[in-house]
């Protein structure tokens, strides 16, 4: 089950599908390695550590019947970030990507806050 809203109230900022689900797409650590001339070491990692932004979930409803491919549309096109609820928690996310496919809505959410 997942929850989509607007962060104000607005009558159509709303969706709730019990058979939706969200997919952790991405989930990284700002780390790199770097090369270090001693031959016993070979490289040092440098690890900036977890941020709650590098995460992105792909958002899918099955069965649409068009209504859930409608709410997103609006809004993504008149809200810059929506709130997002799903099993793995409640975040601030950036909406992109809208498709559908065979009766199956997908979008994108982009982390930019975890809520929880």
């Amino acid at each position: 089950m997942i929850s989509i809203c607007t962060p104000t109230y607005d009558i159509d900022g709303r969706l709730i599908s019990r058979t939706g689900y969200a997919v952790a797409q991405n989930i990284s650590r700002r780390a790199q390695r770097v090369a270090v001339l001693d031959l016993a070491v070979g490289a040092v990692p440098v690890d900036g550590g977890y941020s709650p932004a590098d995460l992105t979930y792909t958002v899918i409803i099955p069965g649409d019947d068009g209504s859930a491919h409608a709410a997103l549309k609006y809004m993504i096109a008149n809200y810059q970030y929506v709130i997002l609820s799903c099993s793995d928690g409640c975040y601030r996310v950036l909406l992109s990507g809208l498709g559908n496919n065979n009766g199956q809505t997908t979008c994108t959410a982009e982390v930019l806050e975890d809520l929880t």
